[in-house]
């Protein structure tokens, strides 16, 4: 059992963990954050216009050219989605909506893949600030947390620049949520979901599918009577309360307290079916601005995000062994399960404008996200393949992730200074992810030819285990910026430097508990084996000591840990401007990061890992510079050219340099950090042609390549059997790919009176390809040591087919997204690597207009059916089934 630990670490250590422990925790004081406006001419006096809220009956195509052109004015290759484009393809979230851009990816419903790189290569910020993660087992935002309702826009970055971290690989996603608006208004929006698989019954338990607010009522939690036996005889097993340091139980006493705290363990956990709930979603928000005075205008804007529904599936894992002359089914699993979500978001930003020249706006995010799934499975192992026994899995996995973000940032023109610009932020963060309560137990089953049940009991040599854990990542952001221009004969000389500084805590703990049952079937009262859990661990059964029942601590690996980092960064940059034909940019910036990762042991002690790893193997401190160049050449009024290059560097995830274990929420696949992981450096190349013409139509062609040096790589041990997988670095590898995007309308099919002048298509093509060298050592036997490099698809492509009516009453999109075939990790011993197949996703929006405030949307998503699969030797090792979703909403504004 684990309390939280005090150790002696060496003095880098220490020295970074009590920097990083004195960050200011989140306040309930609204803070700020504002896009930057782009620079003046010196001596031109622009008010700051407000920034009008667009209503969703904008026609795609107006909002795609605003999105169009801003893109067009960025210094590095980018790409810009506003929020009516996200509004006008339907989807719900900024993982969805991400994966319209061109070259982007979805993976696990939450996560973008940029130009085929893992998530690991792509960073998230919110409103330029850097945010933690929630989720234990990746460093990235899931992307899905953010609801489309609170998003102005989403810009992802391609190339580096010099403001921009150098912690950089496929891209940069910045998610700006909605600014102040230009006057009072105020929208409302309620709707309802069906999925196919909703005419299959829903998984439940007593206590699960009535947290309505998304929060755990204190029921699942650990009871307090563990933690003070705990802190009284040093663990909650007979033994230690005899042997203790406060022990003087005789063992009869001790056995008894032990069935005493398995009676405080809340046990009623049995699965059953109920019909699936309708699923319920709504939107609210409301803004204004008041003239304070002549010079000074502030703005205030909210919003509240709420969805609640159950997702039923079904999912299929299997695990195999050999090699590819003789492969072997080790394992496979049949699952169906309910996973039951609440999402909440609310946002409070706050605007102040004084004169022309200063600006000061507040953004405060909460985000909440509830699963609760839970699932039986039928696994059938090598010896039970074809026979009638089996074992019946059954799992109960309750999570809470929250996030809450607080920003300021100002922008502030100097007219003293020749309009000098002087931009500001703070940023504090906090994510949490907090699973009370995940429980799992098995029975032994025979079934008839038909794998109907005939028979079944408790298997009690898995005994049924609880796990408590608990993730809390702390962040702080903090930095500014100042350009002073220099008006040249034929050049506008931008002349940038910067300083900013990101700091982050994360503790992640664990405990496990089992109930170890001293009964078998075969006993006198064996046969209370065969009822249900809530049966079986009652609390006469518990208190009669019936079943021989001892709690005990299950925590075997170490999976604890605690970590710190802090990276400062100053930069310097120019950007020249030469008659707006040629535009230079160059910067270099430089980083001085830091880092401590610390296994504990379930004894709540550094862990050793047996004496391979000492601590100056969980720290990491590196500096560099990381020099960043981009060319545009404006060919025409409506072409132009880009060139970037630039040098920056992946780190590992902190997760991936603990030695502990974790697994995957959503394949179940374990893993298993690696302290001896490197840094890869990244040089990155860049070249695109763009063409805009006046009517809002747009071409562009680009190639890219990037040269990658060790970068990390999941692996399947030689020692472990089934998915248990390690980070290793490969030794080197590279990307590359050419990438084709256009908007056009198909007003030229018919001309200006027929019905093509309401119609218009976009769509983005990305091909390329990947490749790494990585070689066998000790831990590891790569089936192909050459090879593309995982999570990389060699195209992706988007197709949007739009249909905006003259009279303005209905608008319709078809949207179909593909990606190729892509390694979801390496294969070992002769086995192949493992691939993630391509996904067919083809949905529809319908939206009708009835008036100038109300707004009916019909959507119909996965219209194909497809289902997600991984293949290895070409058998299905991994499927789940998502079903068809359709959604029905309502809205007014006003």
């Amino acid at each position: 059992m684990k309390t939280k630990p005090s150790f002696t670490v060496n003095k880098l250590s220490l020295a970074i963990l009590s920097v990083i422990s004195a960050a200011t925790l989140l306040t309930a004081t609204p803070v700020y954050s504002q896009e930057p406006e782009p620079a003046r001419d010196p001596g031109e006096v622009i008010p700051i216009e407000p920034i009008e809220v667009i209503s969703v009956t904008g026609r795609l195509r107006s909002s795609a050219s605003e999105a169009t052109e801003e893109r067009r004015e960025q210094i590095a290759v980018a790409d810009i989605m506003g929020s009516e484009q996200i509004s006008r393809t339907g989807d719900g979230d900024a993982a969805a909506a991400l994966r319209r851009v061109t070259g982007l990816t979805l993976k696990d419903g939450k996560f973008i893949y940029v130009r085929g790189l893992g998530e690991r290569y792509s960073s998230t910020s919110l409103n330029g600030a850097t945010v933690p993660s929630p989720d234990p087992t990746r460093n990235v935002v899931p992307l899905d947390m953010f609801p489309a309702s609170i998003i102005e826009s989403l810009s992802v970055q391609k190339s580096a620049s010099a403001n921009s971290p150098a912690a950089f690989g496929g891209g940069h996603v910045d998610i700006r949520t909605k600014s102040i608006p230009a006057d009072f208004f105020f929208k409302a929006s309620v709707g309802g979901r069906y999925n196919t698989n909703d005419s299959n019954d829903s998984y439940t338990y007593n206590g699960g599918g009535d947290d309505w607010t998304g929060q755990d009522d204190g029921t699942r939690s650990i009871p307090s009577s563990i933690n003070n036996t705990i802190n009284q005889y040093g663990g909650i097993s007979p033994i230690d309360m005899v042997s203790g340091s406060n022990g003087g139980l005789d063992y009869s006493a001790a056995q008894q307290v032990n069935r005493e705290l398995a009676l405080d363990m809340y046990r009623d956990m049995t699965i059953h079916s109920q019909s699936t709930d309708p699923a319920m979603r709504g939107d609210i928000a409301i803004g204004d601005r008041w003239d304070i005075t002549d010079d000074i205008i502030f703005g205030a804007l909210s919003a509240v995000s709420y969805k609640k529904q159950a997702e039923n599936y079904t999912k299929r894992e299997v695990e195999l062994d050999g090699d590819s002359s003789q492969v072997q089914v080790e394992n496979q699993k049949d699952i169906v399960g309910t996973d039951s979500i609440v999402q909440v978001s609310g946002m409070l930003n706050l605007g102040l404008e004084i004169g022309y020249n200063h600006k000061i706006e507040t953004f405060t995010t909460y985000l909440q996200d509830t699963s609760d799934d839970v699932s039986i499975g039928l696994e059938e192992t090598i010896d039970t393949l074809g026979e009638p026994n089996a074992l019946q899995v059954y799992s109960i996995d309750y999570e809470e992730r929250t996030l809450i973000s607080n920003q300021i940032k100002g922008h502030h023109f100097i007219e003293l200074l020749n309009d000098a610009e002087f931009n500001w932020k703070f940023s504090d963060a906090r994510s949490e992810r907090y699973a009370p309560n995940e429980v799992s137990y098995t029975y032994n089953v025979i079934l008839d030819d038909n794998n109907q049940l005939l028979s079944r009991n408790l298997n009690t040599q898995d005994a049924p285990k609880y796990v408590y854990s608990r993730l809390e990542d702390d962040s702080q952001n903090y930095g500014w910026d100042f350009m002073y221009p220099i008006n040249l004969d034929g050049a506008v000389v931008k002349l940038t430097t910067g300083y900013e500084y990101f700091e982050r805590t994360r503790e992640s703990y664990a405990t496990r508990l089992g109930f170890d049952v001293d009964l078998s079937p075969t006993d006198t009262n064996g046969a209370i084996l065969s009822g249900d859990f809530n049966d079986i661990f009652s609390d006469e059964n518990i208190s009669n000591n019936t079943l021989g029942l001892e709690l005990k601590d299950a925590s075997t690996d170490t999976e604890d840990y605690i970590a710190a980092e802090k990276n400062d960064a100053a930069f310097v940059s120019m950007d020249i401007d030469f008659d707006d034909v040629w535009r230079v940019y160059a910067g270099i910036r430089y980083e001085d990061f830091r880092r401590v990762t610390l296994p504990i042991d379930p004894e709540g002690e550094i862990s050793d890992e047996g004496g391979r790893y000492d601590l100056t193997d969980y720290v990491i401190a590196e500096d560099g510079w990381f020099p960043s160049l981009s060319l545009t050449w404006k060919q025409t009024d409506t072409t132009q050219w880009r060139f970037g290059a630039s040098k920056t560097i992946v780190r590992p995830d902190l997760r991936e340099v603990s030695p502990v274990r974790f697994q995957d929420p959503v394949t179940g696949f374990d893993f298993f950090g690696n302290p001896e992981l490197e840094s890869s450096d990244i040089l990155n190349l860049d070249l695109r042609w763009e063409y805009y013409s006046d009517t809002g139509n747009n071409f562009s062609m680009g190639a890219f390549y990037k040269d990658v040096d060790a970068p990390i790589e999941p692996i399947q041990r030689i020692s472990e059997a089934g998915r248990q997988l390690k980070f290793y670095n490969a030794e080197s590898g590279y990307v590359y790919g050419l990438e084709t995007e256009f908007l056009q309308e198909l007003e030229f099919l018919g001309g200006e009176d027929s019905i093509w002048q309401d119609f218009f298509i976009a769509g983005n093509l990305t091909v390329g390809d990947s490749e790494i060298d990585i070689a066998a050592n000790g831990e590891i036997d790569p089936t192909n040591n050459t090879r593309r490099m995982t999570g990389h698809s060699q195209w992706v492509a988007n197709l949007q087919l739009s249909y905006d009516s003259s009279d303005s009453y209905h608008s319709a999109t078809l949207v179909y997204n593909v990606f190729g075939e892509r390694i979801a990790y390496g294969g070992r011993g002769g086995l192949d690597d493992v691939f993630e197949k391509p996904f067919h996703s083809l949905d529809f929006t319908y939206t009708l207009f009835p008036s100038t405030s109300t707004t009916v949307k019909l959507k119909a998503k996965n219209i194909l059916g497809e289902t997600t699969e991984y293949q290895q030797q070409d058998i299905e090792v991994y499927a789940k089934d998502p079903g068809t979703e359709f959604t029905l909403q309502f809205s007014y504004e006003y």
